[in-house]
This record gives structure tokens, sequence and C-alpha cells, in this order.
């Protein structure tokens, strides 16, 4: 993963008061932003970054273990965080894998918590989970603050007493779960390109050749002995490091985790493996084949890791040259040359090592050898020449901006604290990683892009043909049995023992409190536009959507609507579309259009310093889109690209087959299906102004908006942005479809897909949910169903079958025909079992085995949690908002939704089951290798009708 990412999920900041570059804007040359400009709005993004600041203290126990606090009373919540110093560069030959299998057997209880970790947390309004990268191992809680004793005494016993509760039947449980998770990545059309390019960049002996994951063979052979002697070696406290964010004070923080993981005592120290960054010796070239439609080229460098102020210059360099709108890599090999569907250039650094990658995906028809002397010609260019210092200042800003967005509550920022304490043992380190990005110049950028670009490199060409399966993979579709692998046992380290004193039982946690909702405000513009608006005070954002009635649905010619509200963003007021976009990216601003099945939208938001341009650019979609040609024909291009791209993508093959049988006639069958190159090239200019002329109008309009500024002073900028708008004309009326779901009959369609390594399977049945009707009791049911991680249907397929990393179940609710979905990518060999489990969990849920009051307790806990954590945030408030003004729900609605949640009643949940789900009316779509899966299907009872993969989406 790459770190720039990670730093995008945490902080706090004052509010700017003082919009330095707002002031100074010039209205210069028509679509050219004057170097002051580009100065000022700098001087703005690195004022950003110096108002940054979290707040926090830290204290080490004797044994080592590093606390870090951080203090935000806004919300009874708190952000619990344990990041071991142990990631997949830690495992010894033959043990690939173990710090990621671990992260699973980590939730399977310990000595004192028996039994499903996460459900002692979860019960009482906790989320829980965890994930491994090469460098560390991370679990985090976010708690209510009641619950806070019991997740230090939970991480402090699988910390100090895990082994006790390690057993055979759990390694095997898990060690399935995690194959099939290895499944769920294999199953990726280009799966053998990352593993081609990590394996070569880093040769065999080297930290960071295996994946995280691990290959099926040393899965296949790690023994209880193997996983015991890991796990000795490397949890102890002073390999850890726990950061507690949120509504937590100092001393009670210290005195808990000295309470609880005072005595665990220290183990074995970690040391960084030492790695050195090197070119490669030489270049290598290669070409292996995959299941795809055209080629795909590769060129890839061994780069600095997060360790070297390069490894995020390189970040800066991927971006400059690949990242933003009209970049200059797609602009000459995508939109200028034609020969790629798309390009990317991308830095993948790990804490010591890295990834550079150029990577392009050929259109169909061009000449393989044109086009990779063309990548090659581009990769010579860039480092002959020299970035533009605003492309420098485009990305900084367009990095900064969203940075400091999600920087609005205490979970994000405990998660930044663990990163970057664990990785380079400083919390604060967020600032300094900024400031390099900040402070880059174009001979910075270029003199970094030579040292590391300038070198041998690998290169890969994937052209069309059969999956290629690593060896140590064998046996991963189903098709060959693997053999376990022969390795030499570790030498056992010292057992790790708790000290001996007596342990407390389980701490009791009080029940969730209400979510609390920030008061709402109603008003209106001039022209009639309402507007409801929130306010969440934090950080200097605002979020304002402009919303349409009328979806798809609605539109008669709605591949036309489609392209209006894409083409919103990409010019208006005869600015260009690339002056737009550069303008956008250096005012941390996003505007443009969006169109569901609910509604259409113009959705703006930006930082408040700029957020009076954002209104601005509102305004001129609303007046004056242009719906020039130049984007339109980009758009045809690259709709074109995605359709052939896709055809044979798992999610398209399956939505293509359910469609015409599952519920025939449904008004949605014509806008989910793919749309072909004719109907994709005959959308022209006169067809999108004629969509925006019908759909966008004051009177169809609503506004939702939140904010940390208050109504009052966003109401002037809006009044001047479109409050004056108008259209000529009475607005027609919408009339709603006459249209009530006509199911199909039961069937299950097996889509012959050879090559693949999972069977994709969804399940689905009409039901009759009101759109419009609160769900609380249909959620509820459904987190005990399918909903959530301890649901029936993921358990069962998971967890005691371990066929599946995942199953989940959901409602629909729509306004013309609701439905219940299942789906889950399984084993190939356990396809059939796999739906006759699903089956017989849906008819025990609404017959003889109905949800029980304990399912109810723990699942309105988690519920209850899970909207408190919404609510902290600035996207569950919005959505929220959103979801109100659609439904036209009363202003009390959010406040009350804990409320609604603790009133649902035991029979309220399983009359909302029984009177939904009929087992015996589903349709089944599966895709995956027919040889392996049909014979399995008979014992179903349910007709099966086998087509090829070209029968459901034929080639262009």
């Amino acid at each position: 993963m790459r770190r720039r990412h990670v730093l995008m999920t945490c902080v706090t900041l004052p509010l700017l008061t003082v919009p330095a570059a707002a002031a100074q804007r010039q209205a210069a040359s028509h679509d050219k932003i004057s170097s002051a400009e580009v100065a000022s709005e700098m001087a703005d993004v690195r004022r950003f970054i110096e108002q940054l600041t979290i707040p926090y203290e830290t204290f080490t126990l004797s044994n080592g273990l590093r606390v870090v606090v951080h203090e935000d009373h806004s919300v009874p919540k708190v952000h619990v965080n344990v990041t071991y110093d142990v990631g997949s560069k830690h495992e010894p030959a033959g043990r690939s894998g173990f710090a990621h299998l671990f992260e699973h057997l980590m939730f399977n209880g310990s000595e004192n918590v028996p039994g499903e970790y996460m459900s002692y947390l979860n019960d009482v309004g906790g989320e829980v989970n965890g994930n491994t990268s090469s460098d560390r191992t991370q679990y985090f809680e976010n708690v209510p603050a009641a619950a806070l004793e019991r997740a230090l005494f939970m991480e402090s016993d699988r910390m100090g007493r895990l082994l006790g509760a390690l057993d055979q039947k759990t390694l095997d449980e898990q060690r399935g779960v995690v194959q099939n998770e290895k499944r769920n990545g294999a199953a990726s059309r280009l799966s053998i390109m990352n593993y081609k390019v990590r394996t070569t960049l880093y040769p065999p002996g080297h930290p960071y050749h295996t994946s995280t994951i691990g290959s099926m063979a040393d899965l296949n052979a790690a023994d209880l002995d193997d996983v015991r002697s890991f796990f000795k070696e490397h949890y102890g406290p002073n390999n850890a490091v726990l950061v507690l964010a949120g509504d937590v004070d100092m001393p009670t923080a210290r005195r808990l985790v000295t309470k609880y993981f005072g005595g665990i005592p220290a183990g074995p120290r970690n040391v960084r493996p030492v790695i050195v960054p090197t070119p490669m010796a030489r270049t290598i070239s290669e070409t292996v084949t995959a299941p795809v439609d055209t080629a795909t080229i590769v060129r890839a460098w061994p780069v600095a890791g997060y360790d070297q102020r390069d490894g995020y210059v390189l970040d800066a360099i991927s971006e400059v040259w690949a990242g933003g709108a009209d970049d200059p890599l797609s602009d000459s090999l995508v939109h200028k040359q034609k020969l790629f569907s798309r390009v990317s250039a991308s830095n993948a650094s790990a804490v010591q090592g890295g990834e550079f990658t150029v990577r392009g995906t050929l259109r169909e028809g061009v000449d393989l050898a044109v086009a990779a002397a063309a990548l090659d010609r581009e990769i010579e260019k860039f480092l002959k020449t020299k970035v533009a210092p605003e492309a420098i200042s485009r990305y900084v800003a367009r990095f900064t901006y969203p940075y400091v967005k999600a920087l609005d509550n205490a979970t994000s920022r405990g998660a930044l604290l663990a990163e970057t304490m664990s990785t380079h043992r400083d919390p604060a380190a967020y600032k300094t990683d900024l400031r390099v990005y900040s402070s880059q110049t174009p001979d910075t950028i270029m003199a970094t892009a030579r040292k590391w670009l300038n070198q041998p490199r690998y290169e890969l060409t994937i052209t069309p043909g059969p999956r290629v399966i690593p060896k140590e993979d064998e046996g991963i579709d189903g098709s060959v049995p693997s053999a376990p692998a022969q390795i030499a046992k570790p030498v056992t380290a010292a057992p790790q023992v708790m000290a001996q004193r007596d342990r407390l039982p389980l701490p009791a946690v009080a029940p969730p409190g209400d979510a609390p909702f920030p008061p709402i405000e109603r008003a209106r513009l001039t022209n009639g536009i309402p507007v409801l608006y929130a306010q969440k005070k934090g950080v200097p954002f605002t979020n304002f959507n402009l919303n349409f009635k009328g979806d798809l649905t609605d539109a008669e010619d709605y591949l036309a609507t489609t392209f209006m509200y894409d083409l919103l963003g990409s010019g208006s007021a005869g600015h260009s579309e690339e002056w737009l976009n550069r303008r956008k990216e250096l005012l941390g601003i996003y505007a443009g259009g969006a169109i569901g099945v609910r509604e259409g939208s113009i959705l703006m938001n930006g930082p408040d310093v700029n957020i009076g341009d954002g209104f601005g650019m509102v305004r001129d979609m609303l007046v004056s889109p242009d719906f020039a040609a130049k984007p339109m024909n980009r758009m045809k291009i690259y709709n074109n690209d995605m359709t052939r791209r896709n055809r044979l993508d798992v999610s398209t093959l399956t939505e293509e087959a359910l469609m015409p049988l599952f519920d025939p006639a449904s008004p949605y069958n014509r806008i989910n299906k793919s749309n072909t190159a004719a109907e994709i090239n005959a959308v022209d200019r006169n067809r999108v102004s004629a969509a925006f002329k019908r759909w966008i109008r004051p009177e169809y309009a609503s506004i939702t908006v939140i904010s940390d500024k208050p109504l009052a002073e966003l109401m002037p900028m809006m009044e001047k942005a479109i409050g004056s708008w108008t259209v000529a004309g009475k607005a027609p009326a919408i009339p709603p479809i006459d249209y009530r779901p006509k199911p199909g009959a039961p069937v299950i369609v097996l889509i012959d897909l050879p090559g693949a390594v999972q069977a994709n399977i969804v399940g689905r049945q009409v039901t009759s949910v009101d759109y419009n009707a609160p769900s609380e009791e249909l959620d509820m049911a459904n987190y005990v169903l399918g909903g959530g991680f301890g649901s029936r249907l993921n358990m069962n397929l998971r967890e005691d079958k371990h066929w599946a990393y995942g199953a989940s179940g959901s409602f629909e609710s729509q306004r013309y025909g609701s439905h219940y979905s299942f789906s889950a990518d399984v084993q190939q060999d356990k396809a059939g079992p796999a739906i006759a489990e699903v089956i017989k969990e849906i008819k025990a849920i609404t017959s003889d085995h109905p949800i029980t009051e304990k399912e109810l307790v723990a699942i309105k806990g988690l519920a209850l949690g899970a909207t408190e954590s919404s609510l902290s945030s600035r996207e569950g408030i919005m959505y929220t908002l959103e979801d109100m003004r659609r439904h036209n729900f009363p202003d009390n609605y959010a406040a009350q939704t804990s409320a609604r949640q603790r009133a649902v009643t035991l029979a309220g949940v399983n009359a909302a089951l029984r009177t939904q789900l009929l087992p015996d009316r589903w349709v089944w779509a599966i895709v995956g290798n027919a040889a392996i899966i049909r014979p399995q299907l008979d014992a179903l009872g349910i007709p099966v009708k086998v087509l090829k993969a070209e029968e459901i989406a034929p080639k262009p």
C-alpha cells in the first residue's frame, strides 16, 4: 500500500482565516492560470500543512510497549490501535504469509476471551478489524468510551495469552479462509502482473520477495508448531505500538494500559532487515499470457521506500507525470496517439523499498510493437524534460486538500499516529512527510526521476491467453491438489508466558448511548430551491450537493442523460476542459455531475478558502455548459474501451445473465445492460443538450450542504451563485412508471469461464420492500442473516466451512422493484454445496430457526455503535441528510435513529424476513469453470442452464 493513501485518513486543523489566494486572484487572460496565482495558491496549501496539529502524549511501559494518547472528547468513542512491528518481510523461507495468517488467528479467541473475538466488542457497539503489510500488522477497534477497558483487556489477552487457545481446528479454519482470500486476489485477470513484478524486482531471499498473503504451498505446509513459534518470536509488547485516540484522558490511559499490559513479559526484539534499494543489474524482458482481451505493457523499477526522502519524491513524480487530469502520459498515449485505452504511473512504496511502475492497456487492434515503442519514447521524453511548476503545485493541492478534509474524526487521527509511530518512530512525522511533498521543485523532481528511472528495468508484456499460475500456487483453482512444501523446522523461541496473577473477568460495558446529530437548518433560495443544512466543525471544508428529481428510469434518452451529467464538469462558460481541470486541482475543488438510479446531482466540495470559486463553477454548469466535442468524443472512446475491457468481468457477466431472468421486464434492466458501440457513438450534442433542458431546472432542484461554516455565511454565496437562476417555461411533470415486478422462474445460469480461479455466485429474489419506509427493522434482520461479519451466511461459508473469504446478502430498496441479493466467491469445488447452504440458512431463519433474542441484542449493540461512528464523520452526516431529503423524513429523523433501533422487536425482525424471503423463488448466476462446477448442481433440484461467456457478452 502506498503510504500517501494511508495519510489521507487522519487529523485536526484550525480554520484558516485569511483566504490569501482568493484575495489575490486575477482575471488574467481567458483559460490561463498566472504564475502569481499558482504561487499564491501554493502559499495557502503550505499554511494548511503548517497548521496541521494532532496533540498527543506518549509513555512506555517497562516491558517496552510504546503508547500514544490523543484526546478528543467531541464524540464518546475511542480508537484503539495495536500495531506490531512484524510483516511479511520478517517471515523465514518457506513460511510466507504467516504474519497475515496471524491477523486471522488473532480474531479467534484467546485464553480469557474464547471463541469469536469480534463478538465481544461488536455486541456493545464496537467495530473491529485488522490489516497486514510487508512491514507491520495492525489490529484496531473503534469502541464506545464505556467499552475502552474491555477493548484493552481483550488486546492484552491476545498479546499475552493467545497460544493457550490456539489449536489445530482454528489453524485449519483460518488457513482455509486465508487461502480463499488469496483466490480472491488471484481471480483478477491481471493477477500475474503483480506476482511477476514483485518476484523479479526482489529476487529470492529478498525480504520483499514474497507476497503478504503468502503462497498456497507454504500455507498448506504450516503446522501448529510453526505458527506458535512465529508468534513467540514477534508478538511481544516491545514489538508493539498502542494508540488510544478519542474520548480518553492521559491518567485513564496510563492506569488501564499498565493494569492490562504491564504484566506481559518482553519477547525478542524485532530488528528491521537490512534492505538497500539498488537498481537491477540488467534489463529483463518477459512475456506471459493472461485471460485478457488486449495486451498490457509494464515497465517497473526497484526504488526507495519511505525510510528515504526519495520515496516521497517518487510519489510526486508518478502524480505530476500521470496522476492528474490531463496528465502528460495519458494526454499523449491515450488521447493524442490513441494507442492505449489507459496508462498509469505508480509508486508503490513499502518502508524500506518500493516499485515504480508504468503500465498501459492497449486499445483493440493496436500493434503491440508500435505501442511498446511509443510508451518507451514517452518514458525517455519525460526523463529528458522538466515538469512545469504548475503541475507540481496542482499535485500538492489535490493531495493536501483531501488529506485535510479527511481529518475530521479521532479514528482517522489515531490511525495516522499509529502508522507514523510504527514507520518513523515519530507520531508527528506526518507533517515532515507533507513538507517533503510541498517543497518539491522541477529540479528536485527530475533529479530523483533520473536517479531511479534511468536504470535497468523489468519489461513485462501480458498478452491474451491462458492464465499462468505460479508453481507455488498450483491447485489454487481446484484443478490439481497442491502438495505441502517440505521445509526445515526453525529453532523454537523461549515460550512467552504471562506473569502469574489473577485476571479480572471480561469488563462489563454499559449499553451504547444515543448517537448525536448536529442541529438541522432549512432555508430557501430566492428562486425557490430548498436548502437542507447541518454543521460539522473541525476542518474548514464544505460539501454541497445540488440534486435534481428524475433518475435514469425516468429518462427516455437515458444514455444521453448519463453523458449530460458526466459532461457538466468538463467545460462551461467558454472555459476549456483542460483549463477547468487544472483550476479545480489547484484550488482543491471537486465540481461535476453524477447520476444514479435515484436522481441526478451536481456535486461540489472543497476547502472553505476557495469555496466561492466552487460555487462559481456550479453557476457556470447551470447557466452555460459547453458540451464540447472534444470531451464528448473522449467520453465515447472511454465508454467503448470500458465496455470491451469489462465484457468478461465476473460482475458484468453476472448482471447480463441475471437481468432477463430475475425480473425480466424491470425498468432497471435497460440502464444496467452494457451499451453497444453503436449506441454510444450515436450520442451527440443535440441529444445531450435536450437532456440538459429536460432535467436541469430549479423546480426539480434541492440542496444539501454540510460545512464547518454556519448557514448564515453560506447563504449569500449560494444566492450569488444560483439564487437568481431560472429556466423559461413550465417544468414537465415526472409521472411514475406503472410497474409491478414479475419475477422469473427459478433457474441456475452457469457461465463457463475456463481458467477461472473461483466460482462467483450471485442469487436474487424479488421482494416487496417499501422504498420510502424507514429500514431499521429490516436492516437488523439482515444483519443476522447476511449483512455483517457475524451473519449466519458469512459464518457458515467463511468460518465454519472455510469455502469462501466472505459471503453477504442485502436488501436493495428501489422505486420500481426491490430485491434481496446474495453474493460470494467460493472454491470452485464447493459451488453447489455453497448454494445449498444458502438455501438452508434462508429456510431456517424464516421457519424453524428464527432470529433469537440473543442475536437481536447483539445486533442492536452493533447497529447503535455503527450509527454513532457514522454520525461522527462528515460523510455519514451527509449520507443521513440525503436520506432525509430523498424520502422527505422529518427533521428529527436523524436524532431519533438510536431510539428507532432500540424499539425494534424480536417479533418484528422475524416477521420482516418471513414476509420478504422465499427460498424457492430465487434465480442464480455462477461464473466459473463449468467442468468443475456443473456436476455439483444436480443435487440442488433447480433447472440449470450452461452458457459460454461469449454468449452472454459477445465480442464487439
